[in-house]
Parts: C-alpha cells; structure tokens; sequence
C-alpha cells in the first residue's frame, strides 16, 4: 500500500526542493551518502529517516528546515531556524522554558537528542566504561 503524496508531507517538499535544484534523485542520494531507493522510499512517504538525513539536506542544500518540516518559509536560505508554535531556534535554545517545550512537543528534536546522546556514549564507550571501573574499585576499596 503506497503512501498518498501531498503537500503536507516531507517527501513531497523534498521532491520538490530536488525539483527546485534540478538535481536527479540518484545526484542527491549520492551527496547524501544513501541508497537512491531509499531517498526514493522517503520522498514516497514510505520510510522516516532520522535526524542525521535532515541534517545533511539541511547543510548540503541551505535547506531551510522549517520549510522542509512544516512547509512554512522559504525553501532555501534560512540556515536551520526553526519555528514551532511560537518557539524560534535559531543558534540555541535561549530558555528553559523552550527545552521543556521542545522535549513534549517536538518528535525530531527528541529524536535529535536521543540520536546525539547515543553517539556520544559510542564515541566515548571506553572513558565511560574506565570511568565506571573506577567509580566501582573506589566504592569496593571505601567499604573496606
């Protein structure tokens, strides 16, 4: 069963901003470092990427993520502000206020978060591991 493909969706603004650039999907797949079926499979509604895709058509293209998302704004040019519901993230989060509002209510800020946090610990998977080691012989030597 194949996804409908309207405005509404990031597949169909997708097509379109690679429309916009004249550029074939298997060129963009290529700069994206993917599958040209499976930016295919994304600008049909039939897969959901994570954020490290967005990042990189963000980056790649100056595609203005608001636009991609929501389909507000410009399709390009609006480095990676994003407007939701009033909240504006432009070079950070300016408040607590806007981190708890994006941590209920944002699904790719979540995932965004989940994602950098899982790399973070895969990078750092040794320092983490010594440091509980150490944590753990010093509490082993404290009961002594």
């Amino acid at each position: 069963m194949k996804k409908q493909k309207n405005a509404f969706s990031i597949g169909y603004r997708l097509k379109e901003i690679r429309s916009q650039m004249r550029i074939q999907q298997k060129e963009m797949a290529a700069t994206l470092k993917i599958a040209p079926s499976y930016l295919c499979e994304i600008e049909n509604g039939n897969s959901k990427p994570g954020p490290d895709f967005f990042e990189k058509v963000a980056s790649e293209y100056n595609v203005n993520l608001n636009y991609l998302f929501l389909g507000n704004g410009d399709m390009f040019g609006a480095g990676n502000k994003i407007k939701l519901k009033g909240f504006e993230i432009e070079n950070g989060i300016e408040s607590v206020e806007e981190l708890l509002w994006l941590m209920e209510n944002s699904k790719y800020f979540k995932s965004t978060i989940l994602a950098l946090a899982n790399k973070t610990v895969l990078e750092n998977e040794e320092i983490i591991k010594k440091g509980f080691q150490m944590k753990k012989s010093k509490n082993v030597n404290d009961s002594d």
